[in-house]
């Protein structure tokens, strides 16, 4: 994966930086949909609820910031799908949005691999 302030070319951003975040998302929402089913306490159900709505926002921002990305270099992204990734792509210039988006998805997915090899109690990052 990804370092957080390393180059990025497009090809990292198609094909690791948003299929890892997917997975992520998938595994948060998941498992707090677990913990709330789990709770009997109205007040532990109303903090998960309050995680996976501010989860939730944090990844709409990554993903609209993602998303501009990936419209700015649309011909790139075309011609690296069409490539099926067999090509890098291009050394990405993303703006500062952008670049923080990139940051925050990395830092998701290596919150979320963290808790599933269990070194972290929770997959949600401290923020």
């Amino acid at each position: 994966m990804l370092h957080p302030t390393s180059d990025v070319s497009l090809h990292d951003v198609v094909y690791e930086v948003i299929p890892n975040l997917n997975t992520a998302e998938k595994l948060v929402n998941n498992t707090l949909d677990s913990i709330m089913e789990a709770a009997t306490d109205p007040l532990e159900v109303m903090r998960r609820k309050e995680q996976r709505d501010a989860f939730r926002l944090e990844i709409q921002r990554v993903r609209m910031n993602l998303e501009h990305l990936l419209a700015r270099y649309h011909e790139e992204v075309a011609a690296l799908v069409n490539a099926d990734g067999r090509e890098r792509g291009p050394v990405i210039a993303p703006d500062r949005d952008e670049a923080e988006a990139i940051r925050t998805a990395i830092d998701i997915y290596q919150h979320v691999r963290a808790y599933q090899r269990g070194e972290r109690r929770h997959p949600l990052a401290k923020r």
